[in-house]
């Protein structure tokens, strides 16, 4: 980085994919996004996605700053940054949209970071042995001319490894990037944490392929090989799903998959219905299996052709994955699960919880609202989007009692997924159009005044090369 960066601030096994679509995301038009959950196989077009737990202050901090790789001082421009040095305002910025509340003290100085971190004992010095973690500010000291304010400059930390740390910086050759040096790297000043971050809970659960609170997609081919393809969201500068690897044969046996965290352990099981009407539980197994997910698979219900339609769906918000059935009739139906209680049987009882829903052509679970209780959304025959919130709590164990319309024209969609696309706890919805071009659709509900859905831009190209994606 040479001198025109210094940025004291004024105060103020790889199969060829669909191609990606790369894009500059930003988080104002993404928005909040996320979660969950997976869809139903009402056809042999469907795609389905897990119930996820809202993501991290931290894990929001890294997700905003990629959505703004691309973005320059005025355009979209990050509170004053505009006709100034500008890489403290962006690092204020993207911790104010990552809900950081406590900020008293930052201002477009790149030393206000040093200073806030100091006044609360959240700053670390380069030599202090302190290992960065995504989402801390990195600081930097250029020519070491010391002074009132030595600090030149200022960015996001987005991983680090033993020997290197990787950072997302505004005002890097005039616009926000990434950077990454050497841990070494006598530049480096120190690091501070954002207040407050670090007492948070941890979420109960992923509910991703890889255990991460990025959502991957599962897609299976009509040969009946399935492929994963894994969320580089962030890696990618906001292009999710660039490459797949092929994780499973003879899947073509199976009329109905739907990704669930059945055991509850973060990472995301696939339930799978065979043409003979049997249920089967594949555990994930990523870790144990050296990257193979779902190499076994054990029965777990008969009978299960009665349904044509399964959506996986946290509706309890216990952390484990329920299943939601809509019987040929048109009644809805919940299946608790119980697996712990029942000695693994998870899905052993049901009560109908709804009438009425053989007039929707497609069921997504997704926590739109971002509670830990997970929606559904519903696609009717003449194209209408309509959000059913889960009100289990509030209506004595009746979940899904009203409805209102979100959207228009969803019929030009084949496939419809829930999936917390960007990690952020409010689920987003993924479609792949007739011509096989992919298109997120990032959950804004909160910017938009209870309007989720109301925008789209493509993420692919070729994905109906598949007859199942979830």
């Amino acid at each position: 980085m040479n001198r025109l960066e210094i940025h004291r601030g004024k105060p103020g096994g790889v199969l060829a994919a669909p191609t990606a679509v790369p894009a500059k995301v930003g988080w104002r038009r993404l928005g909040r996004t996320a979660l969950v959950a997976v869809l139903a196989m009402m056809s042999a077009f469907s795609l389905t996605a897990p119930p996820a737990t809202a993501a991290t202050t931290r894990e929001r901090i890294v997700a905003i700053a990629a959505a703004e790789i691309g973005g320059t001082e005025c355009n979209p421009g990050y509170f004053n940054s505009c006709d100034m040095e500008w890489c403290a305002e962006f690092a204020r910025w993207v911790w104010a949209q990552a809900g950081v509340t406590d900020r008293s003290g930052l201002d477009g100085w790149a030393q206000s970071f040093t200073t806030y971190g100091q006044e609360r004992g959240l700053y670390h010095s380069s030599g202090s042995g302190y290992t960065p973690q995504p989402g801390d500010a990195i600081v930097f000291d250029w020519d070491g001319d010391g002074g009132s304010r030595p600090i030149d400059h200022v960015a996001i930390v987005t991983s680090v490894t033993s020997t290197r740390v990787y950072t997302i910086g505004g005002n890097q050759s005039d616009t926000v990037s990434r950077r990454d040096y050497a841990r070494t790297n006598g530049d480096i000043v120190g690091y501070t944490s954002p207040a407050g971050v670090d007492d948070e809970e941890e979420p109960r659960g992923r509910h991703s392929v890889t255990g991460d609170s990025y959502a991957d997609l599962v897609a299976r081919k009509p040969d009946g090989t399935l492929w994963l393809y894994a969320n580089n969201f962030v890696r990618d500068d906001g292009a999710p799903y660039n490459a797949a690897r092929q994780i499973g044969n003879g899947w073509n046996t199976i009329n109905a998959i739907v990704n669930a965290d059945v055991t509850g352990d973060g990472y995301t099981d696939l339930v799978g219905r065979r043409t003979d009407g049997t249920l089967w539980l594949y555990p994930n197994n990523i870790e144990r299996d050296n990257g193979d997910p779902y190499g076994e698979a054990r029965q777990i219900g008969n009978g299960w052709n009665t349904i044509n339609a399964i959506v996986g769906a946290d509706v309890t918000g216990d952390g484990y994955t329920d299943l939601v059935g809509r019987r040929t009739d048109g009644t809805l139906w919940l299946y608790a699960n119980n697996i712990e209680r029942d000695n693994g049987d998870p899905y052993g009882e049901a009560r109908q919880i709804g009438n009425g829903w053989n007039t929707i052509n497609q069921i997504v679970g997704a926590d739109v609202t971002g509670d830990g209780y997970t929606d559904l959304v519903g696609r009717r025959t003449d194209g209408t989007l309509w959000l059913y919130p889960n009100n289990i709590e509030r209506d004595n164990g009746d979940p899904y009692g009203e409805a209102r319309q979100i959207g228009n024209g969803w019929n030009t969609i084949n496939a419809i997924v829930g999936a917390d696309v960007t990690g952020d706890g409010y689920t987003d919805l993924v479609g792949r159009r007739t011509d096989g071009t992919l298109w997120l659709y990032a959950n804004n509900i909160e910017r938009d005044n209870g309007d989720p859905y109301g925008e789209a831009r493509q993420i692919g190209n070729g994905w109906g090369m598949f007859d199942h994606i979830s």
